[in-house]
């Protein structure tokens, strides 16, 4: 923005989550499901559920009791009219999940409300967020206040909302081979895992407080009124 309008004015205003998300229980290591792992999206491609699906047969070498959540509808077809109405994302899907035998490894849980969202954050063992592209994913957010442990890939905003090593793992969105090796990490260290858990829902509370956030919005549209 600066390149094209050296004048140009930026204000910044956090974002609010929802309402469950602060009011829901936190995170615990002993009443998650062990050795499971969630990702928010798997039907939109900038949110890399293939790239995941990449790194899959080498956490299940490690971990073979592993099991994989994730929003919306298997893109494997049952009937000819699916298999017609198939797009060539979930085509591609559908050929790395066969190719390397993941059927049994992926549950697709359809669409999740606020509050079953919320609960399967907190019964996953590990949250990623493998995106290609972000800008604030809130989908993170949810996860941090929570307390879930975290590993995203490093785009857009992700480092302003997480420190890497201290609150969860980022590794650059290109080299996927780096997410077993995280997955591991949490997966085999409760300390570690509850250490994230704790500095998480500090960072987070600080990032998502709806009183600041609210106060800080007012200000900006009284700023740009000329109200103050």
């Amino acid at each position: 923005m600066k390149s094209i309008n050296p004048g140009v004015r930026y204000f910044h205003c956090n974002e609010m989550l929802r309402d469950t998300f602060y009011e829901s229980p936190k995170w615990s290591a002993q009443s998650c499901e062990r050795h499971s792992i969630f990702i928010s999206q798997s039907s939109y491609p900038i949110k890399g559920f293939h790239i995941f699906l990449q790194a899959l047969p080498e956490i299940i070498r490690r971990y073979p009791d592993v099991h994989v959540y994730t929003t919306g509808t298997s893109p494997i077809p049952k009937t000819l009219i699916q298999h017609i109405k198939q797009t060539s994302y979930r085509k591609y899907l559908t050929d790395i999940i066969r190719k390397n035998n993941l059927e049994n490894y992926i549950t697709f849980t359809g669409y999740l409300d606020e509050e079953r969202m919320c609960e399967r954050f907190r019964k996953s063992h590990v949250f990623i967020l493998p995106s290609t592209i972000e800008n604030s994913p809130n989908s993170l957010g949810e996860a941090m206040i929570l307390g879930v442990p975290c590993i995203s890939s490093d785009v857009g905003g992700v480092k302003n909302m997480m420190t890497h090593g201290t609150e969860g793992f980022t590794y650059p969105a290109d080299e996927p081979y780096m997410i077993p090796y995280y997955v591991d990490k949490i997966f085999s260290d409760d300390e570690l895992a509850g250490t994230f858990s704790r500095n998480e829902i500090s960072h987070a509370s600080r990032t998502h407080d709806r009183e600041e956030i609210f106060a800080t919005l007012m200000g900006i549209y009284r700023e740009i009124s000329g109200t103050h």
